[in-house]
């Protein structure tokens, strides 16, 4: 029995960036300023009712065929080990690990920056990178590997998890979503089509599909916030079906395998963005995003009025007569914003303060006119 590892077979890097003219201060962020994990699946969930302009992904006929392969490193397991995983159990059926990351998150690119041209007196621009909380997969960036780094969706999923096993349960397993129980097939199907529709790459649906069951088990098996498509095309079904009943797992259980539509060049640490930490849940690179991501440096407009609005109706502040002082940015891993410090009087998480603002994601920058 062999176990492939997958190593990094991209030369693409992106640069670090340099960080924005405001000023950037150090402050911690409260432990009550955090967010609970049932509710933070995919932000692409809870904009459902936007346009589907502003909840855009990536067609596969938008890239070329440019491709480079994924190398790996077989390694055959000792006897103990293939008798450890011939004897693998769960609660419900023999698991048999297929696989497992070797790699370890470290993406460090650097803060965000802005890129706005101008700037007018009594106006903000906010520069953002990637599009949700960006912790964990990226279904851009998950279809962006399939088709320009030829990763499979094994590799997609360990570079995402690192630190992760994914292994083959029964392909048997009914699960609930929204009230809706049905088979691993019927129901993840119906998930990968909303979240992907049918166009990505097929080894990013089979990856999304890993993901979404995944999540689903680590909430006992149903959960409320997804969105199912009905009537799957016959290709999503056919990539669901190929990877019926795989999951990850880290230490023994079932991976937190949250995931979004854009990381902005490199995912955010899951505490950063929640305060908690998950050893899977890490900074990792996303390469292709600066090239191919359509959420990469999207730059909004606020007026001076609107953001002092925001905040002091949000948070319970009284702003004080000069813009510049009111945002103080603590930057975490790979350039997201752990925590705001505003107008030096409260100090709150990045996350939700970018929420306030309406802003695609944590990763940002600004500019004060």
């Amino acid at each position: 029995m062999k176990i492939r590892y997958p190593q990094m077979g991209i030369a693409l890097a992106v640069a670090a960036l340099l960080a924005g003219t405001c000023a950037v201060s150090a402050y911690a962020v409260p432990e009550t300023e955090t967010a609970g994990t049932s509710t933070a699946v995919t932000d692409t969930t809870t904009a459902a009712n936007e346009s589907d302009d502003t909840l855009w992904k990536a067609e596969i006929s938008d890239y070329d065929s440019s491709l480079s392969l994924v190398q790996y490193e077989e390694v055959t397991p000792s006897e103990e080990q293939a008798a450890a995983i011939q004897n693998a159990t769960t609660l419900k059926e023999v698991t048999v690990p297929i696989g497992s990351s070797g790699t370890e998150g470290s993406a460090n690119i650097g803060a965000a920056a802005s890129m706005a041209a101008s700037v007018s007196a009594g106006q903000f621009a906010f520069t953002t990178y990637g599009y949700g909380h960006c912790v964990g997969m990226s279904q851009n960036g998950a279809n962006n590997y399939a088709t320009y780094g030829g990763y499979d969706y094994q590799s997609i999923l360990f570079h995402y998890f690192p630190g992760t096993t994914l292994v083959q349960e029964g392909a048997g397993s009914t699960v609930t979503a929204n009230g809706v129980t049905g088979s691993y097939v019927d129901i993840i199907s119906q998930i990968v089509y909303n979240e992907m529709s049918s166009t990505m790459h097929p080894e990013a649906m089979k990856a999304q599909a890993i993901a979404a069951y995944t999540y689903i088990m680590f909430n006992g098996g149903s959960v409320n916030n997804v969105i199912l498509k009905p009537n799957p095309p016959q290709n999503v079904i056919d990539a669901v079906s190929a990877v019926a009943g795989q999951a990850l797992y880290y230490d023994g259980s079932y991976a937190l395998t949250v995931y979004g539509a854009s990381s902005g060049g490199a995912t955010a640490s899951a505490a950063d963005i929640w305060g908690r930490q998950y050893d899977y849940l890490v900074s990792v690179p996303s390469e292709y995003d600066a090239e191919y991501d359509p959420y990469y440096g999207v730059v909004t407009y606020m007026s001076v009025d609107e953001v002092r609005s925001r905040i002091q109706n949000a948070y319970g502040v009284s702003l004080s007569a000069n813009p510049s002082n009111w945002i103080r940015l603590e930057v975490g891993d790979s350039g997201y914003v752990r925590s705001v410090n505003i107008d030096g009087q409260k100090t709150v998480n990045g996350d939700a303060f970018r929420s306030t603002l309406g802003l695609r994601s944590a990763r940002f920058a600004y500019v004060c006119g």
